[in-house]
């Protein structure tokens, strides 16, 4: 297939029609992928778990927890991604959750935003769910909560520091009061040089106590003030926390990865896709003469006729003859129309062109000479026509197994060799029609059919008014025959398997047969692919049908 020449066109440019062939032709290789596609994607949908997966989302807000001074720090999301899965949070949710597995949870977030995406995966859609919003709020209360532990350490420190000011200050002014006593009992003593010393002295001491009193207390009012400050913003962390379950996690209402409802049909497109380029690469690469245009491409001239594909009963023997048989199959039936389709063409070419002799071969064996030479030569006799059919095969002849005839019997090896006369014998049964057989197998096959005794046969029969000499040689890429006694009829007929013969094989025949100089008549395509019809051939199908029941006799 595929065979291709310069027609205007790049030839490596696939059309429309060279998929559909490609399809056509290897359609059971294509629904096999899809069927294959569809039970790799049941297995794969029985083998895998189903799980489901939820998603709880956390909003991050600053904390002071690490700052030195009042300001607040801006969370970064990448380490609080990995906070959320921290042994001190599963340990958490495990108190609640013993099952729950780390390597279940994802959490994600979106550059530049405050919100984390808490995902956890569970065997039950309830349960997927229960457990994000565990890890949400254990992490959300975790982070509040150092929050709130932060200020009230801080608090705490500045309580401790203010209760010993405290006192301090009880200190000082048990200080003071002393001072004051020793200062009114000092002012009672008679005045004298040491009273005055002494005067000033306590004065002196009540002065500094009292500035060391008046420090301790703003110390004290400034660390009460911190520690308003600090409960104030407790309550704002109570009010804004560092982190919040923004929203709880749903259950899921399917689960995970795709659907059993849409696997299996992806299975089934997915194989078909592989199915339908692995179809249209094989047929790319096949080389097989399939179609008309391959044939008529590689040979250099037309197609006679194209015979379908018969059943195993119609492939040997004197099943095989089915011009001479009735009844039969549409299948049967438009093989008979071939073979007349044949002979037609083959008339033209005598009427026109004084065609009387051909030969019937092909490029290797097995591929329907002797079938097509047999059938034709019975369409010809039951036109009217006297036809002499040669079994010039001597290598391996067929003719006479199909026609139920003895082997072995004296014939054309014989009158090649000049040890015995030309007998054409009339088939039995057939009106017309005469066989002569191929002899003994010769020792020399090739050279009694390229000898001038081969000529004088086939002009000794136009003489003996035989309207159609058919001859069934050797392929002609096996041996020599079929070119060396192409050279003494009218033309050569070559018979071409849809289903094995490549079209370098043809190109090769072609080659021969005109370095032979011999006259390439057309062809015969064998085993094509039989369409009943359909839609649009009802009404051709309808002519086999009917040509079948009227040959049954109904």
């Amino acid at each position: 297939m595929m065979y291709q020449t310069d027609t205007g066109r790049t030839a490596d440019v696939a059309r429309l029609e060279d998929y559909l062939q490609a399809f056509s032709q290897r359609k059971w290789l294509v629904a096999a992928f899809a069927l294959f596609g569809l039970a790799l994607a049941f297995i794969y949908s029985e083998s895998i778990a189903t799980t489901f997966t939820a998603t709880a989302q956390v909003q991050v807000g600053p904390t002071p927890v690490g700052s030195t001074n009042n300001n607040l720090i801006a969370p970064r999301l990448e380490q609080e991604s990995e906070v959320v899965g921290s042994d001190a949070v599963v340990t958490e949710v495990a108190e609640s959750f013993p099952a729950v597995n780390a390597d279940d949870l994802d959490v994600r977030f979106t550059p530049n935003s405050n919100i984390l995406e808490v995902s956890y995966t569970a065997p039950t859609a309830d349960g997927a769910a229960s457990v994000a919003d565990a890890f949400a709020s254990v992490y959300a209360n975790q982070r509040t909560g150092a929050a709130v532990t932060f200020y009230e350490g801080r608090i705490a420190g500045v309580q401790a520091r203010v209760d010993e000011v405290d006192a301090q200050i009880a200190a000082l002014d048990e200080q003071v009061r002393s001072i004051e006593q020793t200062r009114a009992t000092i002012l009672q003593q008679v005045a004298s040089e040491t009273r005055a010393a002494q005067l000033e002295q306590v004065t002196t001491d009540l002065s500094l106590v009292n500035t060391e009193l008046a420090t301790a207390r703003r110390e004290a009012t400034e660390g009460r003030a911190d520690i308003r400050a600090d409960e104030i913003l407790i309550t704002t962390v109570g009010q804004s926390p560092p982190g919040l379950v923004l929203s709880s996690a749903s259950s899921p209402q399917s689960a995970d990865g795709i659907p059993r409802s849409l696997l299996l049909p992806a299975g089934l497109i997915i194989g078909l896709v592989i199915g339908l380029v692995a179809a249209f690469f094989l047929e790319r690469l096949d080389t097989t003469a399939r179609d008309e245009d391959d044939v008529a491409l590689a040979l250099g001239t037309s197609v006679m006729g194209a015979i379908p594909t018969l059943g195993l009963r119609n492939r040997g023997g004197s099943g095989s003859l089915i011009m001479f048989s009735s009844g039969g199959s549409a299948r049967i039936a438009s093989a008979r129309e071939a073979f007349r389709r044949l002979r037609s063409s083959l008339t033209f070419l005598n009427s026109s062109n004084g065609v009387s002799s051909v030969i019937v071969t092909s490029s290797a064996p097995a591929e329907g000479k002797s079938l097509t030479a047999s059938n034709l030569s019975i369409a010809l006799a039951q036109n009217g026509s006297r036809v002499v059919l040669v079994s010039a095969d001597l290598r391996r002849p067929s003719l006479e197994r199909l026609f139920g005839m003895e082997a072995n019997r004296p014939g054309l090896a014989e009158y090649l060799s000049q040890t015995a006369e030309l007998n054409a014998e009339k088939v039995p049964g057939i009106e017309n029609l005469w066989l002569i057989r191929s002899g003994r197998p010769p020792a020399n096959p090739g050279e009694l059919l390229s000898s001038g005794r081969f000529e004088l046969m086939i002009k000794e029969l136009e003489r003996e008014n035989v309207e159609y000499i058919v001859v069934d040689t050797p392929p002609v890429l096996s041996t020599a025959d079929a070119l060396s006694a192409a050279r003494y009829v009218d033309g050569v007929i070559v018979v071409v398997d849809a289903e094995r013969t490549n079209t370098s094989d043809l190109l090769q025949v072609r080659a021969d047969l005109e370095r032979s100089g011999s006259k390439l008549l057309g062809a015969v395509i064998n085993r094509r692919k039989f369409e009943k019809g359909g839609l649009f051939r009802r009404d051709k199908y309808a002519y086999y049908r009917a040509e079948t029941e009227r040959l049954a006799g109904r």
